[in-house]
């Protein structure tokens, strides 16, 4: 046994490694239809957009602030009020059409409450939250290892293996699986690469925005004016319609997409919002409000130094929302890929055990 073969690497981490990343590829894929599978599963959620701020920060000043962390405003893909609380469970809720009807909860979904909140936990945190995203960003640099392993093994000298496997039906089983193991491995690596790379870059957000920008030689960045000094105002006091119509104001080119919540009465009320030369789907432009509505601080994602402005585009090319609906399936389908190679590498693997046992002695 030789630790310094690639081939050795690539057995050792495709075996082990590889049964974690088909998990993770396979959750990912799933996750890439979120909200039509959310109306799937809750039908209730099959609801019209209500794009009115006035009748928005009603639903959200009938409750009770301190129990949220942050609110994803309706859009066309997801027309509902979706509520983050801080113990993690997330509500759904109805705008009302008139001022006359009263705001409705549709949905609570608790952590591991359904099979996508399974599928979430596992993507982001290998049920592990309180890591964060440091045990995927280990996956992903390892899964890098196994894709240049299994290139290095098979590079340049293996390219006959490149032959479509069912014109060779004279071999046996498990020298086919070989084949179709290289073929998908090959054609798919572009694939492969750009979701383990971009993924690992997410894991790794703040080191990935630093090597950019030293990349790119970004200026320093520079301190954000000092805001405005308020008075302190309770949370009960909350006012949403007049923060969000402020907001759409000062804004009238993007789309809101995240709200925060106030922790104390000395906070500020911040949104996030995408502009349209954006691609970051929950968009990189912060807002941020006094509690009387007016505007403290406005930074636009545009303005941002180049390396971090690129850094914004890996998270939109990771989920698809760029690229329509053609890169979206690609997407997908390099999900199931990392299964494909599990199932065709095992084979293979098994089939050389076999007949080394076969051998007489």
């Amino acid at each position: 046994m030789n630790l310094l073969r690639s081939r050795f690497w690539h057995r050792l981490l495709g075996l082990w490694l590889g049964a974690v990343l088909l998990l993770v590829c396979l959750t990912g894929s799933i996750l890439l239809f979120k909200n039509p599978l959310l109306q799937w599963l809750y039908p209730q959620l099959d609801i019209s957009l209500v794009d009115d701020p006035q009748l928005q920060g009603r639903v959200l000043d009938s409750l009770e602030q301190s129990q949220y962390g942050f609110a994803r405003l309706p859009n066309k893909e997801r027309p509902w009020l979706e509520l983050s609380r801080h113990d993690g469970t997330l509500e759904y809720w109805a705008v009302p059409a008139t001022v006359t009807e009263t705001p409705q909860l549709l949905l609570s979904r608790a952590p591991y409450s359904d099979v996508l909140d399974w599928c979430y936990q596992l993507h982001l945190y290998l049920f592990v939250k309180s890591w964060k995203h440091q045990l995927l960003g280990v996956v992903g640099i390892a899964a890098l290892l196994l894709l240049i392993a299994g290139l290095k093994t098979q590079w340049p000298s293996r390219w006959r293996m490149l032959k479509w496997p069912l014109r060779a039906r004279a071999l046996p089983g498990w020298q086919r699986a070989r084949q179709w193991h290289y073929l998908i491995g090959v054609f798919s690596l572009p694939l492969l690469l750009l979701v383990i790379i971009t993924g690992t870059a997410m894991a790794y957000n703040a080191q990935t925005q630093q090597f950019i920008s030293w990349l790119l030689q970004d200026p320093p960045q520079p301190k954000a004016a000092p805001e405005a000094a308020f008075p302190a105002t309770a949370l009960t006091a909350s006012d949403w319609g007049l923060w969000l119509s402020t907001a759409r104001k000062a804004l009238p080119d993007a789309q809101l997409r995240l709200a925060s919540f106030r922790k104390s009465p000395t906070d500020a009320v911040q949104f996030r919002a995408q502009l349209p030369e954006e691609w970051h789907p929950n968009g990189r432009t912060v807002l941020r409000l006094a509690p009387d509505g007016s505007l403290l601080s406005l930074q636009r994602a545009t303005e941002l130094a180049p390396g971090r402005q690129l850094s914004q585009l890996i998270y939109p090319l990771h989920v698809a929302a760029v690229g329509g609906s053609l890169y979206q399936w690609l997407l997908f389908a390099s999900g199931l890929l990392p299964a494909l190679l599990w199932w065709f590498g095992c084979r293979w693997r098994q089939g050389r055990l076999q007949k080394a046992a076969a051998r007489p002695e």
